[in-house]
C-alpha cells in the first residue's frame, strides 16, 4: 500500500483550501501553500525555540496557528504565517521559497518546514541551516 502525500490526505479542492485562507484576509494561490505531516504543535514549538523573531501571536487554537510579523531566520523577510490542521495533514502559508528551489513538494512527514519555514534547493538547504545557526544569538540562561 502506497502512503498518500500530505496534500492527498486533505479531502478538499485547491479552491476550497485557498478560500479557507481567504477567510483570514490573505489572498494566496495553491502554489504558495505548503502541505506537511508536521503538527500545529511542531510549529508552536519551533516559533518559540528556533525562530529568529517569533512575531505576534494572533490566533492559537487547536488546529490553528496565526502569527503576524514573524521572522523565522535572520536572512528571511518578516511575514505572516498561518498553519491550519485538516485532520492528518496541515496546510501552511508563509513558507519562504528560496531562489532556485523547485516547486513546493506536496509534502509528507519528512518535509520539515517548522524549524526554518523555508523551501530551498535540496543541496543548498543544509548550507543555509548552518549559516542561520551561526548567526542566531545565544539565549541568556
Amino acid at each position: 500500500m502506497q502512503v498518500q502525500d500530505a496534500r492527498e490526505r486533505i479531502p478538499m479542492s485547491d479552491e476550497d483550501i485557498v478560500a479557507h485562507f481567504a477567510r483570514f484576509g490573505y489572498r494566496v494561490n495553491i502554489r504558495q501553500i505548503a502541505f506537511t505531516g508536521e503538527t500545529v504543535q511542531d510549529f508552536r514549538e519551533a516559533r518559540l525555540g528556533k525562530w529568529w523573531k517569533a512575531g505576534k501571536l494572533r490566533q492559537d487554537e487547536p488546529g490553528l496557528l496565526r502569527i503576524e510579523d514573524a521572522q523565522p531566520r535572520p536572512d528571511q523577510r518578516t511575514r505572516d504565517i498561518i498553519v491550519v490542521s485538516f485532520g492528518s495533514s496541515r496546510a501552511v502559508m508563509g513558507i519562504e521559497i528560496r531562489p532556485g528551489a523547485p516547486p513546493l513538494k506536496p509534502g509528507d512527514a519528512t518535509n520539515r518546514y517548522a524549524p526554518t519555514m523555508e523551501w530551498a534547493h535540496p543541496g543548498k538547504a543544509a548550507a543555509a541551516n548552518k549559516t542561520a545557526a551561526a548567526n542566531k544569538p545565544a539565549k541568556a540562561g
